[in-house]
């Protein structure tokens, strides 16, 4: 069984669900997502047999997984016409989990090229401290219970992988994907050319796919996962022991549906200034990336293609 899908891994936070709801979609003409029902989360069914098992276990390492995503490909396009769309596994899982170092990330790509040879790579990345930011308050709506600060500068204590900065030095996994696919079927495009020039974006996806889709430039304006108005979980985040329960704080056993409506209410009452909370919040981080991805960026534009500096990742 071999085919040749477009294959979209991420990053987080780089307009995924737009891409996935508005191009990536069932009533698409131009794709078709390898997906045997009309989740809007078009990866989300086979792109989980790249991480985890049946049973819901984290795969070995050592376990390329390629018969079970192999029958599961085989039950999905049982139940899908292709035509002469393009088959599209959309799932940003695929470039690692940021809150954990996205220590899975390279064995993920192998487990890729081991299902899919004949794939066409597609990654979407963000100025660093940028996707820093949106990272970070995506670990608190999962309920995270650290600091900005906290987040970012601690350190692997030897047992359950965490946040590391080395995650989104981009050159790294790009590198990985050419290597395992040629640099020919291999698309990395800024998430700030999608938010600026829509039309310049989907005009070369479109090309990599032989395809014209910059028609869709129009709907670029739709915007998905609008970052949340709370100004006091950002400077109070162990509330989040209260509002959640997710692995990200231990499965806090101190949630409570009493919680969240009266942060609504807290949210609506206190004079908080969200706006010079969040320029606080930058220049921490420009603090603590300093030049860090500089180097890594430069070496970027020179693989891609890209003057990745017009977009503000290196001078």
């Amino acid at each position: 069984m071999l085919i040749k899908p477009l294959i979209h891994i991420g990053y987080h936070k780089t307009a995924t669900t737009w891409l996935q709801r508005e191009l990536f979609n069932v009533d698409s003409d131009v794709f078709v997502p390898m997906s045997p029902d009309n989740n809007p989360n078009v990866g989300i069914y086979l792109g989980r047999q790249f991480i985890s098992d049946r049973d819901g276990y984290l795969l070995s390492p050592f376990d390329l997984n390629r018969e079970t995503i192999l029958q599961e490909l085989e039950f999905i396009l049982a139940k899908i016409d292709i035509g002469n769309r393009v088959p599209v596994l959309s799932y940003e899982r695929l470039s690692g989990n940021p809150h954990g170092g996205g220590f899975d990330a390279r064995i993920i790509a192998e487990r890729i090229q081991a299902g899919f040879p004949e794939a066409r790579i597609f990654c979407v990345i963000r100025e660093q401290r940028q996707i820093l930011l949106s990272t970070y308050f995506q670990y608190l709506k999962i309920g995270g219970t650290d600091t900005l600060k906290t987040y970012l500068t601690r350190s692997y204590d030897g047992r359950r992988p965490g946040f590391s900065p080395a995650h989104f030095n981009y050159i790294d996994l790009v590198s990985c994907y050419c290597h395992l696919f040629t640099r020919e079927n291999v698309l990395v495009l800024p998430y700030e050319m999608f938010r600026n020039q829509p039309g310049l974006f989907l005009e070369k996806l479109g090309k990599f796919v032989s395809l014209d889709i910059s028609d869709r430039a129009d709907r670029a304006e739709v915007r998905y996962n609008k970052r949340a108005d709370d100004v006091i979980t950002p400077r109070l985040p162990f509330l989040n022991l209260f509002l959640e329960s997710s692995s990200v704080n231990a499965y806090s056993p101190l949630c409570t549906p009493l919680a969240r409506p009266l942060l609504q209410l807290a949210n609506r009452l206190l004079p908080l200034n969200r706006g010079a909370h969040v320029e606080k919040l930058h220049q921490q981080i420009g603090a603590i990336v300093g030049d860090r991805y500089k180097t890594g960026n430069r070496r970027l534009s020179e693989l891609i293609g890209i003057d990745l500096s017009a977009y503000g990742y290196h001078d």
